[in-house]
């Protein structure tokens, strides 16, 4: 699914609610943001991979842990270790919160896990 959504952020209405709200950190991105969100984290990067190591599901929540290779058009790499839960209602997300840290690589990468722009 996350390869999905920034391969093809299209699909995003029929994946998130319209009033879905991510939280990250003290931010708080609607759906808006989040757009803007994938869309400024695709123009940046060249290659992006993503590992799920730990999935645990529900038909109200999913929560994850995954990692995120990054690779930027200027070369720049770095590994983030992402935590994940996703509240879902009517068959899509409705509320994500999530952590992230960088494991490896250049740790101002880090910032990508909330940029918009």
């Amino acid at each position: 699914l996350y390869a999905q959504i920034f391969s093809t952020p299209e699909i995003l209405p029929s994946v998130l609610g319209a009033q879905c709200i991510q939280h990250v950190g003290r931010l708080s991105l609607n759906y808006a943001q989040i757009v803007r969100h994938v869309c400024h984290v695709r123009s940046q990067v060249r290659e992006i991979k993503y590992c799920v190591t730990h999935a645990i599901a529900s038909p109200e929540a999913i929560a994850d842990r995954h990692i995120v290779e990054l690779t930027l058009h200027d070369g720049r790499t770095a590994a983030l270790e992402v935590l994940c839960y996703m509240r879902l209602a009517q068959g899509r997300i409705a509320e994500l919160f999530e952590s992230s840290q960088v494991l490896r690589g250049d740790e101002a990468l880090g910032v990508l896990a909330t940029a918009v722009e």
